[in-house]
């Protein structure tokens, strides 16, 4: 862990607090024997943010790769009605504004991840409440880990289910909102490049045009600034921003 391992730990349990194991071992996934090691370390405090930074990304890759086969992964945000477990999921590549929604969103509604989605097959979403991964205005290219709990965001209920998916497009400017609703084919070309080790999964194209089918009608929305369509976006699985 380095000479600044008491640091490292301390920050660690502070920003991953929604994603910490009491050892149970209960879950949807592999067995505890094989998950992956991430190990990591810190000597220099001024590399912390950095540190964290890579950390987040490590945790990610390796949670990738002990789903890969089990369950559907999207590159996309979700936040869940936090009554009914009704959830939406808005699938982007990455610096499109899943984060910032992500953290408006989950004022209200219940947050399930800035990031990863994992899907069961049955449409069941399995939470990934990893800290925000937000970008300093400074323009460094360095992102905070920040606590969903910091951030006072709701936490997930029970059994989300997928119940609305959108393809986000941030190309627009401040102010302007284009909706448009894509048949499950359309879904499907502008899903499939924002998935994580699809080939691994039996029939898997079948198993992503089925979810997108059922919680469609799918809507690409293309706009600029995350207060432009959040109230909208909420209003998909009966929230309100």
């Amino acid at each position: 862990m380095g000479s600044c391992a008491d640091l490292l730990v301390s920050v660690l349990r502070t920003a991953w607090s929604r994603c910490l194991s009491d050892g149970s071992g209960v879950g949807v996934g592999p067995a505890k024997a094989d998950i992956p090691r991430v190990d990591v370390v810190l000597d220099d405090p001024s590399g912390l943010t950095q540190r964290l930074m890579l950390t987040t990304q490590e945790i990610t890759r390796a949670l990738i790769g002990t789903q890969a086969g089990r369950l559907l992964m999207l590159h996309a945000g979700a936040v869940s009605h936090p009554e009914t477990g009704a959830s939406l999921v808005y699938v982007a590549p990455g610096g499109t504004g899943k984060t910032t929604l992500s953290q408006r969103l989950g004022r209200h509604l219940a947050y399930l991840t800035d990031e990863t989605v994992g899907i069961t097959d049955a449409g069941g979403i399995l939470p990934y409440p990893k800290p925000l991964s937000v970008r300093r205005v400074e323009g460094t290219g360095l992102k905070d880990e920040v606590s969903p709990d910091r951030l006072d965001l709701v936490p997930a209920p029970m059994a989300p289910q997928v119940s609305r998916v959108v393809v986000l497009v941030r190309d627009q400017p401040p102010g302007v909102v284009h909706l448009e609703e894509l048949t499950v084919m359309d879904a499907l070309f502008a899903v499939v490049e924002e998935t994580s080790s699809l080939s691994s999964l039996a029939r898997p194209l079948h198993r992503l045009a089925a979810l997108l089918d059922a919680a469609g009608p799918v809507l690409r929305v293309r706009y600029g600034e995350a207060s432009d369509v959040e109230s909208e976006l909420a209003g998909l699985i009966g929230g309100s921003a």
